[in-house]
């Protein structure tokens, strides 16, 4: 799967609450940031840099760099629909 993030939204090296596994955070272009297994690997780029706040789009390969949520040990622990099933 391709999921386009902006290039301004990642290139920090940070870790895995639960495994402490190395991870990069991304911003999608939906809005929602997702955590990549590091480093984030780029396929293909869109746009040039400009000074009128336009975000240059990055395409980025699951098969290439998989999001954290898919690996992860402790990936339920963090799953938005298992934390809302306990706050029922």
């Amino acid at each position: 799967m391709i999921l386009e993030i902006y290039l301004d939204s990642h290139g920090r090296k940070s870790h895995c609450n639960s495994c402490h596994a190395p991870i990069e955070w991304a911003e999608l272009t939906s809005g929602r940031k997702m955590p990549f297994n590091y480093p984030i690997v780029v396929t293909q780029t869109e746009g040039e840099r400009k000074m009128d706040g336009t975000r240059i789009i990055e395409r980025v390969d699951t098969e290439i760099s998989s999001s954290h949520f898919a690996t992860c040990p402790d990936s339920k622990r963090w799953s938005r629909s298992q934390n809302e099933r306990r706050k029922r």
